[in-house]
């Protein structure tokens, strides 16, 4: 080889002409690498010294939302967070076995001890959230290639310089192509600070992250003599800080795309986990504590989701509106109900704790969470329907802000002391809002008021009663009658073989019925062989469509009556019935549509429960 030496000048030449030529893009690129590489690794592991500032603002036509926090960790013995959202602002101090949240409005403090020191790693926390969902599961562990791959694609795509910001030095990357449009990302020259921009015609939005080593000065909090002050156990208090927090964040992720369920089949005791279209079906026999077992077996994941919702993350909402520590209510509710939940639901709450890995205290607290559900109902048979056939449709209007759209279960049950049933529910609830038996014998609840009314079974657990006990319309209604019961709730009851129906208005004292096509000043618009059960202007759209089609009504017809505005923005899931031939069709609430918006499926409750026993054989 002649003048290798000669060559290789020529060769470093080049590179350092393409260097100067690309000296901001390849400097840029080598700065993002190390941030996310910085931010995965914090991530993935948690860390025990760090500060965690976000700032972020999102401008849509006229609203404005901003959030500032400042998150402070130094090993397991102090945290600080300090968050404004808009105008109110949320500050916790963790300082040894003491924490202490100070909500800005309504101006309340929350305070505990402990034995053990808080465990807030909001790092860590962020990762745990991240694992748990399929989409964004691989962040935490982005290995150095998928890091090169990422920093490949700015390279390729990106528009880079760099500029002096406030005495700062930043490198600046701008993004705009089909996969990010109008996005900005700004670095500091250390690499740990980011600033993105994402602005449309609709949205704007704007998102600084600063992850450093150096500890905040301790926030400035409001005179304590101006709070109402809650004492509570300091060990609840940090639990319910980071499963709820845990429970948000996940939210927040399956709200812009729905987790899905793996389709595995599954058998576990006496059970089996199937699916239908994409859904879960679990369905189990035996005695209520083998019923309980495989339930907390076969959904061990999706009640956990469930229990953090109902217990934790509602807990603040609850707490901030009403200034009661929600689960000292809640326990305070189960206390005086508990005596009244017949002995095979205590056994089947502890199976369900047992193999879900769930203490019994939170199975039992979220099993008498269900309450003021505000729902619409009906049965319709005789002249109303096609070939005089027994439909009862059924609306659980409720919060579905919680996620419970995300983790439905229909659940075919035959236990050993009572009839099989179908209970369209969701995991980790034993109890019904919503449900058939083998008799034909159908249930469905709407709530009222009398809250604190609690001297008597739970709701759910007396729906569940009938489903097991009762063979006949009219043993359906002794037992709610002869049961003690709590609040106020109203009821829809039919019964195929009649075919029949009837309404209950009931609370701990008033037992009322209505028959069909019976006036009541409630329900003003009767309909003749018809129980129409809903609120003001629900009621009325009900009965105006019952009326329009009268005579024609089958089951594609008696599905629609349920639609909006009989339903309600947050109608968590819609039920159509025919008891007759114990079939059914069910449709959950989407991440942002009700309900009866969202398609049906089909099940036919004894083609599911003749799978479980092929499955023994």
């Amino acid at each position: 080889m002649k003048n290798p030496g000669k060559k290789l000048i020529i060769v470093l030449v080049l590179l350092f002409i393409v260097y100067l030529a690309f000296q901001d893009r390849i400097s840029g690129t080598c700065q993002m690498y190390q941030l996310v590489t910085k931010a995965t690794n914090v991530i993935s592991k948690g860390g025990d010294h760090y500060t965690l500032k976000i700032g972020a603002g999102i401008v849509e036509g006229k609203e404005k939302d901003t959030v500032t926090a400042i998150f402070s960790r130094r090993g397991n013995s102090h945290f600080t967070a300090n968050v404004s959202y808009n105008e109110s602002r949320y500050v916790i101090l963790q300082r040894g076995d003491s924490t202490k949240v100070i909500i800005g409005n309504p101006g309340l403090l929350i305070e505990g001890k402990s034995d053990t020191a808080g465990h807030f790693d909001v790092a860590g926390l962020l990762g745990e959230i991240l694992r748990d969902y399929p989409g964004t599961r691989f962040i935490p562990a982005m290995s150095w290639s998928k890091r090169a791959g990422l920093a490949a694609w700015v390279f390729l795509n990106g528009h880079f310089d760099r500029q002096t910001i406030r005495g700062k030095k930043y490198h600046i990357i701008r993004l705009n192509n089909k996969m990010v449009e109008g996005a900005e990302f700004r670095m500091e020259n250390h690499g740990n600070l980011f600033l993105l921009k994402v602005k449309n015609k609709e949205q704007q939005m704007a998102l600084s992250v600063l992850l450093t080593n150096e500890a905040p000065p301790d926030p400035v909090l409001p005179p304590s003599g101006g709070l109402k002050k809650l004492v509570v156990n300091g060990d609840e208090l940090n639990t319910s800080i980071y499963r709820g927090a845990l429970r948000a964040g996940g939210l927040l992720l399956e709200n812009m795309k729905p987790p899905e369920p793996d389709g595995i089949e599954r058998r576990w005791g006496k059970g089996l986990l199937t699916y239908v279209n994409g859904n879960r079906v679990l369905i189990a026999q035996g005695t209520h504590r083998e019923l309980g077992e495989a339930h907390g077996a076969l959904l061990k994941p999706e009640i956990r989701k469930l229990v953090d919702a109902t217990l934790y993350t509602i807990n603040w909402v609850y707490t901030m509106e009403k200034s009661h520590w929600f689960l000292d209510d809640l326990r305070s509710a189960y206390k005086r109900e508990a005596p009244f939940i017949p002995e095979k639901y205590q056994e089947e709450m502890k199976g369900l704790a047992e193999t879900s890995g769930i203490s019994l205290e939170e199975i039992r607290l979220t099993n008498v969470f269900p309450a003021l559900f505000h729902c619409s109902g009906f049965a319709l048979f005789g002249d109303v329907t096609v070939n005089g056939k027994l439909y009862h449709g059924r609306i659980l209007d409720y919060i579905t802000e919680l996620g419970l759209q995300y983790y439905p279960v229909v659940m075919i049950f035959k236990p050993d002391s009572g009839y099989a049933f179908a209970n369209i529910s969701f995991a980790g609830f034993i109890g019904s809002v919503t449900g058939i038996n083998e008799k034909q014998v159908t249930f469905g609840e709407m709530g009222g008021g009398g809250e604190g009314h609690w001297d008597g079974m739970p709701m759910a657990f007396l729906m569940r009663e009938g489903m097991e006990r009762a063979s006949t319309l009219e043993e359906a209604l002794a037992i709610f009658r002869n049961t003690p019961r709590t609040c106020e709730y109203y009821y829809v009851i039919s019964d195929g073989k009649g075919p029949n129906a009837r309404g209950l208005a009931t609370t701990p004292e008033k037992f009322e019925v209505i028959k069909p096509g019976q006036y009541h000043p409630l329900l003003p618009e009767p309909v003749k062989d018809a129980v129409l059960m809903s609120a003001g202007d629900r009621y009325k759209k009900l009965a105006e469509r019952v009326k329009a089609e009268y005579g024609k009504i089958d089951a594609q017809k008696a599905i629609r009556l349920m639609d909006r505005p009989v339903a309600m923005k947050a109608a968590l899931h819609s039920v159509l019935f025919a008891p007759q031939t114990l079939e059914f069709w069910v449709a959950n609430a989407g991440p942002h549509t009700p309900a009866p918006m969202e398609p049906y499926t089909h099940y036919n409750m004894m083609e599911l429960m003749n799978k479980l026993e092929m499955q023994k054989h």
